[in-house]
């Protein structure tokens, strides 16, 4: 029978328990990041408070909030989910299907009440990806094809729509000209990267297209080393974006998708012994030790690599393009005939099934016995129904993402899989993927500044924990956690005029004097509130190293747009809206008091016990 140490011929059961184990640390990641920002946002004095969130049934909203619809059932989730995640990390006694089905369930529930704040791609991407992991502590050949399809999708699909959407960012090769300064929260080294030189710059946009692309197309080739050079690349360009941007647990997750196409002998040969340790590798398998490494083959596979490398980028993007500014060889229309053809992607799907198929008829039907194998043709079939039915559902969303009107299903008709769609949907199982389809902030980073004035002419600037704000202050490094607050206001910052409940909500408190220093890392109005708020739109650019040292600043910035002309704690519209959503004042509030738990303390308890 087929099991994790012997899946699509190669050893993975100390893969398997990596992969596994590091899922369970992302959702600790993301469960701890929520932790602290409930009482901000959704506390009954949040942004956003549960307990006025409009509900429906479980079937349109499954959270375990049903239960209890309070900002306590939030918390207590969150604690929850950090303790168990870091369990299935600690140790791999909690690998199992049911901590991963605890940890969806956590997630999801969190997910589903989080409003503004969690529709973001991570959030649905973690919720697949965690689903996916139930499957493969089940049964490991179908959970990793799996994980190796939601890989390709989130890498293939993000290259192509940069491409699909004409943005001239993208087709000019500059998008990095302004990406490490119009990110959503830009840090030190994001600076230092923004000062690399254009023509090193565009290159590295094109090595991007060539990694998302082609990099994503190696996990599928039939040749071991070209599946290893595919996570090498796509390792690589993650931990690069992992220095220069802070987006939370998302590249972290990327990259642990990325292992599935490893195997025990490449982990036994050239990870660090501090990781072999980890996950309980022995120090010495004569079964690796023994395999002989021709050098001149894998020499020669390595040069093979590196040309196709240079050959597939310089003919995709050529040195006129990269240092002249030329225009690329190649049109919208010439994608979808190479890419997006009914034909040539019906091709590619049915070569994704039959890689699946071959390995697990293979190992699961070899070498049993007459008496196990009608059982091992039956656990077959499950199998495959599963891959079917997952790998079915999860193409039919990839190809809405990517825009294809006519969707391409080899097995089950489409009509069938749109029905299931409609009831699967608030669950988040399928999902599409496709980041910075356009390039913000090409003509500066748009930065809203909130004001307060005591008169209408002398005003003070509120400045938040984490977002751009001081000229000479750049934003921390703050992966894994997501301040999202901070991350919407960038969103409401690409906007016109204000528009979100939780921006008009945020005004009001400001006005109010309510305690906002969860929110400002500075409060010029600490002991008494202003009379008046204001927010102007700034365009933000980063300075380079010349003005830097003779400022001493790491932005400059012009004046753009009123974003909020001045408003006052009496206006007509805002009590309108405070009546309406039920805004808390000042006056009927008690003092605010922080009744966390100290999550960090349960987090060492958690630890203790699982090593000792």
């Amino acid at each position: 029978m087929l099991t994790s140490k012997n899946c699509q011929g190669e050893k993975i059961e100390y893969l398997h328990q990596l992969i596994l184990r590091l899922v369970g640390l992302i959702y600790a990641f993301a469960f701890s990041s929520w932790y602290y920002q409930i009482p901000a946002l959704y506390s009954q004095n949040g942004l956003m408070p549960i307990s006025k969130i409009e509900w429906y049934d479980l079937t349109k909203m499954p959270t375990l909030l049903q239960i209890g619809k309070n900002d306590s059932t939030l918390t207590l989730i969150t604690i929850f989910g950090t303790l168990v995640g870091l369990l299935a990390f600690a140790s791999s006694k909690f690998i199992k299907w049911y901590t991963f089905l605890i940890l969806w369930v956590l997630y999801l529930s969190l997910y589903t009440v989080g409003q503004d704040f969690s529709q973001f791609q991570w959030d649905i991407m973690l919720l697949e990806c965690g689903f996916i992991c139930i499957i493969f502590s089940l049964t490991p050949v179908v959970g990793r094809e799996l994980l190796r399809w939601l890989a390709f999708r989130l890498y293939f699909s993000s290259g192509l729509v940069k491409l699909l959407s004409q943005c001239e960012t993208w087709w000019n090769l500059t998008a990095l000209h302004h990406h490490f300064a119009s990110q959503c929260i830009p840090h030190f080294l994001s600076w230092w990267a923004h000062q690399i030189p254009g023509e090193l710059k565009k290159l590295m946009v094109a090595a991007n297209f060539y990694v998302l692309i082609f990099g994503a197309i190696y996990f599928y080739f039939p040749t071991r080393f070209m599946r290893i050079f595919g996570f090498i690349l796509q390792f690589i360009m993650q931990i690069g974006i992992i220095l220069t941007g802070n987006y939370n647990f998302f590249n972290l997750l990327s990259i642990v998708l990325t292992l599935v196409v490893l195997d025990d002998h490449f982990i036994y040969k050239y990870f660090p012994s501090q990781i072999k340790e980890f996950i309980n590798m022995p120090k010495t398998i004569e079964e690796f030790d023994l395999k002989k490494n021709n050098r001149i083959y894998k020499y020669s596979e390595i040069v093979i690599c590196l040309y196709m490398t240079g050959v597939l980028i310089f003919n995709f993007f050529p040195y006129e393009t990269i240092m002249q500014g030329k225009k690329l060889p190649f049109t919208v229309q010439d994608i979808g005939k190479y890419f997006l053809t009914e034909d040539n992607f019906t091709y590619f799907l049915l070569y994704v099934l039959t890689f699946f198929f071959f390995y697990i008829t293979y190992f699961n039907l070899q070498k049993n016995s007459a008496k196990s194998t009608m059982a091992a043709i039956l656990q077959t079939l499950i199998k495959i129904v599963v891959f079917i039915f997952m790998f079915s559902m999860s193409n039919m969303t990839f190809q809405q993402g990517i825009g294809i009107r006519q969707i391409n299903s080899p097995i089950i008709p489409q009509q069938y899989l749109q029905q299931v769609q409609q009831y699967t949907y608030s669950f988040h199982l399928f999902n599409s993927y496709g980041l910075f389809r356009k390039m913000t902030g090409v003509n500066g980073r748009p930065e809203l500044i909130f004001e307060g004035s005591e008169d209408g002419n002398k005003w003070l600037e509120y400045h938040f924990h984490y977002k751009p704000g001081k000229i000479n202050e750049i934003s921390p490094f703050v992966v894994p956690h997501q301040p999202r607050l901070d991350w919407q206001l960038w969103f409401a910052s690409l906007q016109e005029h204000p528009s979100d409940l939780y921006l008009i909500h945020l005004v009001y408190k400001m006005l109010d004097g309510q305690n906002i220093n969860a929110f400002v890392s500075n409060n010029p109005f600490q002991k008494k509130p202003p009379k008046f708020i204001r927010i102007n739109k700034y365009l933000y650019y980063f300075t380079n190293v010349t003005e830097m040292i003779q400022t001493g600043n790491f932005w400059k910035r012009i004046w753009k747009s009123v974003y909020l002309p001045p408003i006052s704690l009496q206006d007509s519209q805002l009590q309108s809206i405070k009546q309406q959503y039920g805004f808390e004042s000042a006056v009927n509030k008690q003092k605010e008091q922080n009744t966390q738990l100290p999550l960090w303390t349960l987090i060492m308890s958690v630890i203790i016990y699982a090593f000792y």
